[in-house]
């Protein structure tokens, strides 16, 4: 796990929602790196996710950083206590290093502003799929399997139809040795 971008992702996705539950959070976490792996073949943060009772969430290393950055004040939790027990919410106390490309912002914004809108059980519903109930407790979910309807959900299209296909064929091979020469 890469420390600063894991920080700095807690960070980004705190000011895109400030006040995420816990879990919400780990969600956010967990929806940016899914989301990232899916089109750069790598996660954001480095982080490895495995199974807990509330879905894939970030292992210990993600856990004990989110707690040290409470510790050190980069971020601050705010206990709420209602009828149900205890609720966190967390709020970035720092601001975050602009260490990100646009896409990596773009996906951030993405997975915070999901993570905010969704109750818990429709995150649930988009996280615990079948990888998921198959997968031993505490045990490492792969990422590419981890949040397949966010994922999807994030970049869906329209198919192409066929004179679409048939028009970006006959551009790319008019314009082969101009797009040869710009690479």
């Amino acid at each position: 796990m890469n420390n600063e971008m894991f920080e700095n992702t807690v960070l980004a996705i705190l000011k895109v929602s400030p006040g995420l539950g816990s879990i919400q959070l780990r969600k956010a976490l967990c929806i940016a790196d899914a989301v990232h792996n899916s089109l750069h073949g790598a996660s954001i943060t480095g982080s490895r996710y495995i199974k807990e009772k509330y879905g894939p969430v970030p292992d210990n290393a993600g856990y004990r950083c989110i707690v040290e950055m409470m510790f050190s004040e980069k971020i601050i939790n705010d206990e709420l206590y209602s009828g149900f027990g205890t609720e966190n919410h967390y709020y970035a106390n720092t601001e975050p290093e602009m260490i990100f490309t646009p896409s990596q912002l773009d996906i951030i914004n993405f997975a915070a502003t999901t993570a905010r809108n969704f109750r818990a059980t429709e995150l649930s519903l988009k996280t615990h799929d079948d990888v998921y109930n198959r997968t031993p407790m505490r045990a490492e979910i792969p990422l590419s399997e981890i949040c397949k309807p966010i994922v999807a959900s994030k970049y869906e299209t329209e198919p192409f139809t066929e004179e679409e296909i048939v028009n970006a064929k006959r551009f790319f091979e008019s314009n082969e040795a101009r797009i040869h020469g710009c690479v």
